[in-house]
Order: structure tokens, then sequence, then C-alpha cells
């Protein structure tokens, strides 16, 4: 919802409406906390990564720290209350012993069958996520000035004053909080209608060759894991990777070597160096607070992680030592001020 930008002052300023900003605004309000500002830059929200993804919900993720907010995520969008869910399954291959084909003919390897995984409407959740926040959309975050009476945010409709502002500008938020993030680039690809798949199959996803694939429009959803570092907002296709992924299909899965590609898109994820995310206050300027660096799950930990950072702002909370933006500051050690703020003038 887009609101007359009628207010100069909030308590919370957040960059960016995509999922980590929008679940951080949403759990905000559920604590009661309204007086809030959503910027983005763009005139809809989840123009970028959060809407440039597999819409995957995958609970069993590669750490301790992810895999408790991947528990609590994935249970909220189960659900439903949220967002339309579907129920289809996954397989991750190379973490078990069950057969792909029991449930996916087709499919070739042994992995852990995940009942409970399946797709998500992005789209959905992120409208029920925003529904009453006040967005500034078509608004650019310009930095800000630290202030005694707060931070002073400088943007491309005039200066606001935020007692706190929160990092979660996405494939942009190394740039917003001076952090040592990387934008890499993945690209997805759908395969044209064919009556001998079935929709009702689920997920496949091999962790260890690296590629995914699931039913979409008819066809299929793939995926060959790919990682490009990239500029935040380059989507430019890179020719090389549609070769990757029939080469992966061809060695591992030859029951769908002969797919014909319909369409496709290029993402943005963005990493910390330890691929953990970044959620929590800046030593640097403890009222500027990183909510960032999701690295490609933003869609199955966003609610989890937006109660966590809602809980932090809000309560003091503290949350996991793994997630400390100290280890992704540019200077670890400097007392400096992160690049987007600036001295009162």
């Amino acid at each position: 919802m887009m609101r007359a930008m009628t207010s100069s002052r909030c308590r919370i300023l957040i960059v960016g409406a995509g999922l980590a900003g929008a679940a951080t605004a949403f759990h905000l309000r559920k604590l009661g906390v309204a007086d809030v500002i959503l910027l983005e830059r763009e005139p809809l929200p989840g123009m970028h990564a959060s809407g440039r993804n597999a819409a995957i919900v995958r609970e069993r993720m590669e750490s301790a720290a992810l895999s408790a907010l991947a528990r609590e995520g994935a249970a909220a969008l189960r659900a439903g209350a949220l967002a339309e869910y579907r129920a289809s399954g996954g397989y991750l291959l190379g973490t078990g012993e069950e057969q792909a084909a029991t449930r996916m003919p087709p499919a070739t390897g042994r992995g852990a069958w995940c009942p409970a995984d399946g797709t998500v409407d992005v789209a959905g959740l992120l409208q029920r996520y925003l529904a009453g926040q006040d967005v500034r959309y078509g608004v650019s975050f310009e930095g800000y000035e630290s202030t005694p009476e707060g931070l002073r945010v400088l943007t491309s409709s005039g200066p606001i004053l935020a007692a706190h502002v929160v990092n979660a500008a996405g494939p942009w938020a190394g740039e917003v909080g001076e952090l040592a993030l990387e934008a890499r680039k993945r690209h997805l690809f759908v395969s044209a209608p064919d009556p001998a798949i079935d929709p009702a199959w689920p997920y496949l996803w091999d962790v260890r060759a690296e590629y995914y694939l699931r039913p979409e429009s008819g066809g299929l959803l793939l995926c060959a894991c790919d990682e490009t570092p990239a500029a935040p907002g380059d989507y430019g296709e890179d020719p090389e990777v549609i070769e990757q992924l029939y080469a992966k299909l061809a060695r591992f899965q030859p029951g769908f070597g002969d797919l014909r590609i319909a369409r496709r898109w290029v993402g943005q994820r963005t990493f910390a160096s330890d691929r953990l995310p970044v959620i929590g206050p800046d030593a640097r300027e403890p009222r500027l607070f990183h909510v960032a660096a999701l690295g490609g799950h933003g869609v199955t930990l966003s609610y989890a992680v937006g109660r966590l950072a809602a809980a932090m702002l809000t309560a003091g909370a503290s949350g996991p030592q793994a997630f400390d933006p100290a280890r992704a500051t540019r200077s670890a050690t400097s007392a400096a001020a992160p690049a987007g703020a600036r001295s009162p003038a």
C-alpha cells in the first residue's frame, strides 16, 4: 500500500520492501510498533531477489543456526494463513537412501524424502507482510547522518528522521551498510509444457552435484545452482549456464535431458563470506540494524528472520552469535561509522 508522504520522522525506517524488510515490518506490527516506514526504490515490491526465485520452501539446511530459523519459517508457511502453500514434498539427493523414482518416475538417485516441503505463493506472501504498512515506493535511500535525535536518512524525496534504520536492501545491503557482502547471479529456466510431467511431482534437489528441478506451468523449473558474482541489479544472462544445466541433466538425470527451454530469468542472492545471514545492530552505529545476506533462503527464512529482527529491535533480545554483523563489516576493527553515514553538517 502506498500512502501519502506526510511523515518526516518515524521510530523505525526500513530500507527495502522485499521479504526481509517486509517480514520485519510485519512482526514489528504484531508487537505493537506501527510507527514504521519502508523505503522501496522500485514502483512495486519484489522486483529483485524476492521476486526472482524458485518459491521452494526447504526446511533442511546446511548449518544448525540456519536450520532453527528454517524450521520456524517453514512451519509458519505450511499453516497456510500467510499465503497459499502447496506441500509437494521434496527429495534432497545425496542425504538419504530413498529412491527418487518412487515419487518421480523419470528421476534417478537416492535422497532424503522431505514430505512437508513444498512451494509458496511468494507474491501473496510479500503482500501479506506488507498489508497496512507505510511503504514509500519509488523512493531511494541516499545515506544517513548520525544526530543526537536519531538517524537522519537522506532519500530521493527528502530526509526522514528515525530512531532506528533497518538495512534490508537485498543485493544493495552491502552498499547501504558498508558490509562485506557479495551479490551473485542465479539462472532459472522453465521447460515447455509436456503432458508426461506430473504437476504433483515433488522437487528434486541434488545437494552434491548442485542442481534442482520441480514442476512449473506444465513443464519443469530447473536450475544449475550457478553462482556468478555480479553488481547489485545485474540480471544479464550468462549463455554458458544453460550448457552447464544440460550437462548436469545428461550426467545425473538423463530422463529429463531432452527438455526444451521455454523461458528463463536471472535472479540474485546475497552472501556473507561464511554464507550465514547478517542480523543485528551495527557496532559502529548501533541505531543501524542489518537484516541481510539470506543467501537464497529468504522465502523459507523470512517469517523467522522477521520475528527475530523485530524482537531484537524492540526488546533488546540477542540473536545468534553466528549472525553478528561484526563479522561482515568491511573494517571489523575500525570504530568509524559505515560509509552510508554522514556527520551532521
